[in-house]
């Protein structure tokens, strides 16, 4: 399985694999830049990608990981390394991402690489009229 950075040409490719919640053109273009954000490919076929940003937190940089999918846990894995190489490439040593605990195979793979589950929890508002029909879904996801 090969993991590479994406570009814009890629929205098609990606969006096989985004299942009911698409990417747009203009989010592909903005993570295509951020130097983090891969697409898992098996030969020619999409099986998964990561969308991830540095983030100044005021002291220190954080890679976080805004969307992460993946056809099987072998990508997922596959992808959270690529993610944890290029922030240790940059020279930034914090990675994280929210987690659905919904998402059993998602949390199998952080474990196995690495990561610690909690103990925080994310607390989300949605404004506007997405919060009055109370979605919360794709926040920080």
């Amino acid at each position: 399985m090969r993991f590479r950075p994406f570009t814009e040409l890629d929205l098609d490719r990606l969006n096989r694999v985004a299942g009911s919640r698409p990417l747009s053109l203009g989010a592909v273009r903005h993570f295509a830049r951020t130097g983090h954000s891969f697409l898992a490919e098996e030969g020619e076929e999409p099986m998964g990608f990561a969308l991830a940003q540095a983030v100044w937190q005021g002291e220190a940089t954080t890679v976080l990981i805004t969307r992460l999918e993946g056809k099987d846990q072998a990508t997922l894995e596959g992808l959270l390394a690529a993610v944890v190489k290029s922030a240790y490439d940059a020279g930034v040593y914090e990675v994280a991402l929210h987690l659905d605990p919904e998402r059993k195979a998602l949390a199998e793979a952080l474990r196995a690489q690495g990561f610690a589950i909690g103990p925080l929890v994310l607390a989300v508002r949605v404004l506007g009229s997405r919060g009055a029909r109370g979605e919360t879904r794709g926040v920080l996801e």
